[in-house]
């Protein structure tokens, strides 16, 4: 089931020509994440906050690595949907794991969403939000 995000559009001024950007925003389905902006749209890009493994419920999914990487491209297709871009469209990745060993579980489901192979940078830390063991940051053209 894909999640309903509305769009919210404000400008944005930085030295330069305003530049329009859209924020694709949670709908009530996503009440735990209300506060953050799925996604901003700019200057032709969709940039993405960081997407960790939950349903559209928001419940964390803590099933294995594939099953959470899963969840994550899910919601990740949702939110370029509503950015009016897609998965074919995403240029670059940083994945962030606990344990850097479940990245072979995790390639095995991530490298068939992205048959177009994305730059991909994967960094290890020790802790991530909501005690999840990956988070998933994207960056797409519209």
């Amino acid at each position: 089931m894909s999640p309903n995000f509305p769009l919210r559009t404000r400008g944005f001024s930085s030295n330069g020509p305003k530049t329009l950007v859209t924020s694709v925003q949670t709908n009530e389905a996503y009440a735990p994440f209300a506060h953050y902006s799925q996604a901003i749209k700019a200057a032709g890009q969709v940039w993405l906050s960081g997407q960790i493994p939950a349903d559209a419920e928001g419940n964390l999914i803590k099933g294995t690595m594939a099953e959470q990487t899963q969840a994550i491209i899910q919601n990740t297709e949702a939110i370029l949907k509503a950015s009016g871009t897609g998965l074919e469209r995403v240029v670059k990745v940083v994945v962030y794991v606990k344990d850097a060993d479940v990245m072979p579980e995790f390639a095995s489901v991530y490298d068939a969403a992205f048959p177009h192979r994305p730059a991909r940078s994967m960094v290890e830390v020790s802790k991530l939000p909501a005690g999840v063991d990956i988070q998933v940051d994207f960056i797409a053209v519209v």
